[in-house]
């Protein structure tokens, strides 16, 4: 695994912080941060049984920056979720700052930067530009996931409007695509997702819309398992490599864009 070097002014904050998780010598090693993700191309995916994509090379490159072993296990949302709701995981890649998931786990700074879309049929004359647009429509989105929670925002301020949660992003892009959701039709997912799933099976009589909203995305750490000085180190070390570029260039390599520095 690469060593990342970290530059001078962080060295003390993160030596200090690592002092506390350091055992002394003579001591076995700690074990390693275990992460959990689902598959969601391009941020996260399996590929040769081993997870790939955007948040399993940035995790790499904390927990090398950090000279800590990191495993990365790959389960179904639910069950993920799950697991790092509990405890029972450090951490999980990746996840939408909401109210609820705040008080769940620490979130840090930003990582990736995406957007909300809408998608309808190719023969639909729609263009989303405010909520009315949609007055009387159906939205298809996948949850519950980030994705359904941002979709049932938009939906209470579109007059007739009405929200179906579908079990995931390929079920509500097929199901608009047969028109299962009328003549006024449309599905909430996010954009780079979208892209990802139109250019493996085509437009098929598909198209975009609309932006809804920029989005950005986290990498969750489990209060239940971490401490704030454990959650500290990972996040200090993350900034570090947000700030010396080694984030966006790992970003830029699958076609992304990393979340502006703050």
């Amino acid at each position: 695994m690469t060593r990342t070097s970290l530059r001078p002014r962080m060295l003390p904050l993160l030596a200090a912080l690592l002092s506390s998780l350091v055992p002394a010598v003579g001591r076995a090693a700690p074990p390693p941060l275990t992460f959990v993700m689902q598959v969601f191309p391009p941020f996260n995916d399996v590929k040769g049984g081993q997870p790939v994509g955007v948040f399993p090379d940035i995790l790499r490159a904390v927990c090398s920056a950090m000279q800590t072993q990191c495993k990365l296990d790959v389960y179904p949302w639910r069950r993920a979720y799950a697991l790092a709701q509990g405890g029972k995981v450090d951490g999980i890649l990746l996840l939408l700052k909401t109210p609820e998931r705040e008080e769940i786990f620490h979130l840090g700074a930003p990582v990736i930067q995406s957007a909300y879309v809408l998608y309808a049929q190719q023969h639909n004359p729609v263009r989303y530009t405010a909520p009315g647009d949609l007055a009387g429509y159906t939205i298809g989105a996948y949850g519950p996931s980030g994705t359904s929670y941002a979709a049932a925002e938009l939906v209470q301020h579109i007059p007739g409007a009405r929200m179906e949660v579908e079990m995931d992003n390929p079920t509500a892009l097929r199901k608009l695509r047969l028109g299962r959701y009328g003549a006024k039709g449309a599905v909430f997912i996010n954009q780079d997702l979208a892209l990802h799933l139109m250019k493996q099976e085509g437009d098929a009589g598909l198209k975009q819309v609309g932006e809804v909203q920029k989005v950005e995305y986290y990498i969750g750490l489990s209060r239940k398992k971490m401490t704030e000085e454990q959650a500290e180190l990972f996040h200090a070390t993350l900034r570090q490599l947000q700030r010396d570029g080694t984030v966006a260039a790992i970003a830029h390599r699958h076609g992304l864009k990393p979340a502006p520095l703050q």
